[in-house]
């Protein structure tokens, strides 16, 4: 009999339809290498910080989640500036890690990192009150929500790394999934930082 192979399996709750888009995406790039990953990515319908922890903690007790290897909740910064909830991302940071969840960090929103997805723009943070006018800059038919297809048309894995050289939640998520170790670490040099231009 051949060696069973035991799938990672990560529980990734989502604000709505096309982040969970990005996650599939993400997912699909780990399949094509190689790596026996499930993202099991819940769309929450939106929320403050505050609601978005309490709905991603209710639907984790769902369909056998407690078991996942690692729980991420996946969130725009921006949401912090517009003050939803009154909970900044620091706080929802050490509240997330009682319920041993971690928190990935989209900045400032799911349209400001695919306009950093780029060549060239992996630096720039944009406002996220017209992080899709810039977008469209570069992905002039870009339409919300998203999906997986149309992520894969546009970017591929080098786009992922290239950003993750700077942008330290990127990096962190990828080598949870497996993705730097399969591709040789190639950011092994770079130390990652969130850095700012202004643009």
């Amino acid at each position: 009999m051949g060696k069973r192979i035991i799938r990672r399996r990560f529980y990734l709750p989502v604000e709505g339809a096309s982040k969970q888009s990005l996650i599939k995406w993400v997912g699909d790039i780990a399949a094509q290498n190689g790596l026996c990953v499930y993202l099991d990515c819940e769309p929450l319908a939106g929320g403050g910080y505050k609601s978005l922890l309490k709905k991603a903690k209710d639907k984790r007790k769902e369909r056998n989640r407690i078991n996942a290897d690692f729980s991420i909740l996946v969130v725009d910064s921006d949401r912090a500036e517009r003050g939803d909830d009154g909970w900044t991302l620091s706080q929802l940071r050490k509240e997330a890690s009682k319920h041993k969840m971690d928190i990935f960090v989209l900045y400032p929103n799911l349209e400001g990192f695919l306009f950093r997805l780029f060549p060239g723009n992996e630096k720039k943070q944009i406002d996220s009150r017209n992080a899709i006018d810039r977008l469209r800059t570069v992905w002039p038919d870009y339409q919300k929500p998203t999906d997986a297809r149309s992520l894969s048309l546009k970017y591929d894995l080098e786009d992922l790394l290239r950003l993750a050289r700077v942008d330290v939640e990127l990096r962190n998520l990828l080598d949870l999934i497996g993705l730097l170790s399969t591709t040789g670490n190639r950011l092994e040099e770079v130390h990652p930082t969130y850095e700012i231009e202004c643009c």
